[in-house]
């Protein structure tokens, strides 16, 4: 089975498709669109052989840094470290964060955060 190398509208990300499922390279942050409003996953592993990869989600505090004003990331427990990663089947330069257990897909389309 070929392996296509895909590359994500407006990033400079590179992930590789197998079957349905897309790679996301490891330290990959995948963020919300509103961009750092809500939180972002953290890809943890390569694509394992039953497609997942591991991830961590960080929500951002809804209190704000006084020094900075930013909103602090925090780790949130997500109730699965391994997810499906797929191309959005709306938003074509956009990815699905899909549970692996239940099979549903995270509310909010993701991509790669832009570089800070």
């Amino acid at each position: 089975m070929a392996i296509a190398l895909s590359v994500l509208i407006g990033c400079n990300t590179l992930v590789t498709a197998q079957t349905d499922y897309v790679e996301v390279p490891p330290g990959t942050k995948l963020c919300d669109p509103g961009e750092d409003v809500y939180g972002y996953y953290l890809v943890k592993s390569k694509m394992k052989p039953d497609g997942t990869q591991d991830v961590e989600y960080y929500r951002f505090s809804p209190v704000q840094d006084p020094k900075t004003g930013m909103h602090q990331a925090e780790r949130q427990g997500i109730g699965f470290s391994a997810a499906w990663i797929k191309r959005h089947p709306q938003y074509k330069d956009k990815l699905a964060v899909i549970d692996p257990h239940t099979g549903q897909a995270d509310e909010f389309p993701y991509a790669p955060c832009k570089q800070q």
